[in-house]
C-alpha cells in the first residue's frame, strides 16, 4: 500500500485551528513480511551448486575428467596372481571430485574389483590426481567421477 502525501503541514494546520490525526496504519511496515520476497534472487551457480548438493550424479554439460593422471591407475607388470583363472580382470570405482578438481577420497567407492590389489592401486593414484570440475550451467560444481578398466580373458 503507498503511504499517503498529507495534503496540509502540520505547521499550516495548527494556524488554522484544525486537528490533525496521523493515521498510524499508513506509515507502519506490514506486521509480517517475507524474507524471501526481500531477498536478491540467488546466482544460477549458488543454484547450479545446490542442484549438486542434492544430487552429486545429475545431468551436466561436462563430467569431471582427469587432467593428470599420474601416477599410472594400475602399475606394470601387473602380477599374474591378481588376474582371474582366464587371465581377466576388471576395476570399476567412484569418487566425488569438488569444484576445485580435487578427488574427496572420503567418497570413494568400489563398485566392481577382481583382486584387492587393483583396488588399492587404483584408489592410491586416483587421491593424486587433477581434475578438470564438472560442469553444470557454466558453473563448477561437484560430481561423480567413474574410473573403469577391464582387461580381457586370454585366448584358449
Amino acid at each position: 500500500m503507498p503511504l499517503l502525501r498529507p495534503l496540509v503541514t502540520v505547521t499550516a494546520a495548527a494556524t488554522l485551528g484544525w486537528t490533525v490525526t496521523a493515521c498510524a496504519s499508513a506509515a507502519k511496515a506490514p506486521a509480517s513480511t517475507n524474507a524471501a520476497l526481500l531477498a536478491p534472487p540467488k546466482d544460477a551457480c549458488v543454484l547450479a551448486r545446490e542442484d549438486a548438493a542434492l544430487n552429486p550424479r545429475l545431468d551436466v554439460e561436462r563430467v569431471p575428467a582427469p587432467i593428470k593422471m599420474d601416477p599410472a591407475p594400475i602399475r606394470r607388470p601387473v602380477p599374474r596372481n591378481v588376474l582371474r583363472r582366464d587371465g581377466s580382470s576388471v576395476i570399476k570405482v567412484e569418487v566425488l571430485v569438488d569444484t576445485l578438481g580435487k578427488p574427496d577420497m572420503t567418497t570413494f567407492a568400489v563398485i566392481e574389483s577382481s583382486n584387492v590389489w587393483f583396488t588399492n592401486g587404483v584408489k592410491a593414484a586416483i587421491a593424486k590426481w587433477t581434475f578438470e570440475p564438472a560442469l553444470r550451467n557454466g558453473c563448477k560444481v561437484p560430481r561423480f567421477y567413474l574410473f573403469s578398466a577391464s582387461s580381457p580373458a586370454r585366448p584358449r
